[in-house]
């Protein structure tokens, strides 16, 4: 029920954020005086000090400092390499994948417009195997 309570009440706040920006797009900043800022600041107050509130904002900021030491350009690349995944699955190939042999994956993997993401895969494992093993540096290309 609390929650309930919480979803109300974050929803006159948001109610009243909106008739705000209506009156501040209609007739400027005059008409703000109609408004009652007190108690909805008391009730943005209220709901950020909940427990539950302040538990998402801490686990929030945990992921944001995680995402913060990601290379920027590994971030890019997964993501447009997810995409691009993501796209492929809805594949009807997918539903009903062909067999393959050791020698149907040797000479696929031999082809060369597999050679960059090979490249990328490469790298990656020999840094996490180095990271597992507590390596201090892991290389990568310099190009």
């Amino acid at each position: 029920m609390g929650s309930n309570c919480q979803c109300e009440e974050l929803k006159e706040l948001l109610e009243t954020m909106r008739r705000i920006e209506d009156k501040l797009d209609r007739a400027g900043l005059s008409v703000l005086a109609d408004v009652d800022l007190s108690s909805t600041l008391s009730s943005l107050m209220k709901l950020l000090t909940e427990p539950k509130v302040i538990d998402l904002i801490d686990k929030l900021t945990k992921i944001l400092n995680m995402l913060s030491l990601i290379n920027p350009s590994l971030l890019i690349t997964l993501t447009y390499s997810l995409n691009c995944l993501n796209a492929s699955v809805n594949n009807a190939d997918l539903l009903n994948p062909p067999e393959v042999t050791i020698d149907d994956l040797v000479k696929e993997l031999s082809k060369p417009e597999y050679s960059r993401a090979l490249g990328i895969m490469l790298i990656m494992l020999k840094n996490t195997a180095k990271c597992i093993e507590g390596g201090t540096h892991a290389e990568g290309s310099s190009t």
